[in-house]
Order: C-alpha cells, then structure tokens, then sequence
C-alpha cells in the first residue's frame, strides 16, 4: 500500500519540486568576467565590440594613457548585474604592429585585456629597405 502510494505521488513531488526550482531567478555569481583577454585586429580601422560582466561599479581605463589611436565609448558604470558592452574604436594602422591594454578595475578586482592591431610588416622599418627597393626598374 506504502509502495502504491510512494508509486502515484512521487512524479507530483518531482513536478512540484521542479516547478519550485523554475521560480527562483537565475542569478550569475561573477563579480568581473570577461568575454576574451586578447583581441586581434586588422591594420585597417574599426570597431570592436568587448562584452563583461560585473556585479560591481566599474571603470575602465587604456594603457598607455596617452594613446591616440584607439579610444573606448564608455569609462564607467554602476554593474547592475548585466553583461556590459564596451565599443573599443581604433585608427587604421600604417604603423608596425602596436597594442593598447583595456584595464578594467570593478571593486577590488581587475582585469586586463589585450589589444593587439596588425600594422605593415617590420621590416619596412628597422632599415633593411629603402625606396629604391620598391621601384619597379624596366629590364634592358
């Protein structure tokens, strides 16, 4: 009888249990997560898009301060729970390959992501060729 009953009333105990359990929130325990630690971008301009999240009031800063080739939409927020959004922009580069740090402080916590940018070839720079080398000379 005990059998019968534990039989009929078990999948009503799961169901109610599982129903109880859909009530409760999803809450993400993080309290600074980041989408990627390292970005590789073109040597043409653009814009990248860097997704955190944070349950805390954050800033965000790049290093070297005094970089002028990129720049960031937002410096700070408040960290309301939800995946933040984070428009990094960045000059096209006819330099060698550069990089920025995107320093993300919330709370006591920190995170660093790098910014790597392709530039031209290194070897156009450190003296191993000239102009000359470029011009194209009709064969005789």
């Amino acid at each position: 009888m005990v059998s019968k009953m534990i039989r009929k009333g078990l999948p009503f105990i799961v169901a109610l249990l599982a129903f109880a359990a859909c009530e409760k929130p999803y809450k993400l325990e993080l309290p600074l997560a980041v989408d990627s630690r390292e970005y590789h971008l073109s040597k043409s301009g653009g814009v990248a898009r860097i997704f955190f999240y944070t349950t805390h009031e954050w800033t965000i800063s790049l290093e070297p301060a005094d970089c002028t080739w990129a720049s960031i939409n937002r410096t700070s927020g408040n960290g309301e729970d939800d995946v933040e959004e984070i428009l990094f922009s960045y000059d096209e580069n006819a330099d060698p390959d550069r990089e920025v740090t995107i320093v993300i402080n919330a709370g006591e916590l920190q995170e660093q992501i790098k910014m790597f940018q392709t530039g031209v070839a290194k070897e156009w720079w450190d003296g191993s060729f000239s102009v000359d080398d470029l011009v194209v000379k009709p064969v005789n």
